[in-house]
């Protein structure tokens, strides 16, 4: 299942997974929406991932006292020609919430489901 929120209209929806998002090969996914499309959507998530590495670089240290550890320059410094995504596979926050309220007792899971209003 897809789990989409919508803070805006404040609605929640679960979806069955398509197709697409099943398949495990890039040969398979080729096959539903062709090469081309498949590397450009590729290449616009590695993207993200990049930008997610390099804002992690431009975040660290004091924010709130704009106190940081690495300069705009010593980042441009930086040689990224070889970076690559990471390998490891991160759990969805649906996946991270489940394991922590694995760990709840039936007292504590009451008190998360009135906080989050669902109670």
């Amino acid at each position: 299942m897809i789990i989409t929120k919508s803070n805006k209209a404040k609605r929640e929806i679960s979806i069955p997974k398509p197709n697409i998002l099943k398949k495990k090969k890039m040969n398979d996914l080729i096959g539903l929406i062709g090469e081309e499309t498949a590397v450009r959507k590729l290449q616009n998530q590695i993207i993200i991932d990049f930008r997610s590495n390099i804002r992690s670089l431009l975040e660290r240290g004091d924010i709130e006292n704009k106190n940081f550890t690495n300069s705009d320059d010593d980042i441009k410094a930086m040689d990224f020609t070889s970076w690559k995504p990471e390998t490891k596979f991160r759990k969805s926050p649906e996946e991270r919430a489940a394991q922590v309220i694995k760990g709840l007792n039936q007292e504590q899971l009451e008190a998360v489901l009135r906080l989050a209003g669902k109670i």
